[in-house]
């Protein structure tokens, strides 16, 4: 077993079949202290889930709690939740714990670890700090990912760094605004980004089928997968189910002559 008294650095990397000692919750003296002064980025997943848990759109949830980011090498938005007060508490954190538990960040659900890869992990603190190290309770690090859900955001967290950590971002970042708000709105405002499909002329330039359709209206973990193919072909020109409506390029095509000619 790895002992937890010692820091991340000293204790080397873990991977899913390494053990730890770990327990949270209201008989821990530092109950609710891992909630304050953290910053906390929100993947796409957290801010649908969020913004649904608390009765919001995402577009009034983004508004109202988070501060948008844009990373400095590849010009990809990014999402921080917004802390409060001189404590940098979360907003959502009560006497008796997190009040939208059930629809808490990855990144909530991950800790005490950490991971870049999804394959190695270390921890974020020590035993010094979160006394829930000293428990007895032992889990491997793939006993606690099933147990918090994190398998869930794994075969989403796969489609989004196609688009969000590409080669193609890293040779060629996005700096235009107009892009920029794209990818915001196609990730992180499912609310926004679903008015965008239905109600431009989104669905008159491509030729979307009817069961994707049906899926996208209501669930956002669907439109995300939407989104990321839709990101592929117009950051990347990547095509998967998206077709151009041909009668709409013929449309277009004539409109285009007809001015030349005027």
């Amino acid at each position: 077993m790895r002992a937890n008294d010692r820091p991340a650095a000293e204790d080397g990397l873990m991977t899913w079949d390494d053990t730890f000692r770990f327990r949270c919750g209201p008989g821990i003296e530092c109950f609710n202290s891992c909630c304050r002064d953290v910053t906390i980025f929100l993947n796409p997943l957290d801010v649908g889930r969020m913004s649904r848990a608390l009765g919001l759109s995402s577009t009034v949830f983004l508004g109202r709690y988070t501060t948008r980011l844009a990373a400095e090498s590849t010009g990809v938005p990014a999402v921080v939740l917004n802390m409060q007060g001189d404590g940098k508490t979360c907003p959502f954190v009560t006497e008796k714990g997190c009040k939208i538990y059930e629809a808490r960040p990855y990144s909530c659900r991950l800790y005490p670890l950490d991971t870049e890869n999804g394959i190695e992990y270390t921890f974020i603190t020590d035993s010094e700090t979160c006394l829930g190290l000293k428990d007895s309770r032992e889990w491997t690090v793939e006993t606690w990912r099933l147990d918090q859900g994190l398998v869930f955001y794994d075969d989403m967290d796969h489609q989004l760094k196609d688009v969000m950590k590409s080669e193609e971002v890293w040779e060629a970042p996005i700096r235009d605004p107009r892009m920029q708000d794209m990818i915001y709105m196609a990730l992180y405002d499912p609310d926004r980004f679903r008015e965008f499909v239905f109600e431009s002329t989104f669905l008159q330039k491509f030729d979307i089928d009817e069961d994707i359709l049906e899926k996208i209206r209501e669930d956002d973990v669907a439109l995300l997968y939407f989104a990321a193919e839709w990101l592929r072909f117009a950051l990347f020109g990547k095509r998967a189910f998206l077709k151009f409506d041909k009668e709409f390029l013929e449309r277009k095509k004539k409109e285009v002559l007809q001015k030349k000619r005027s």
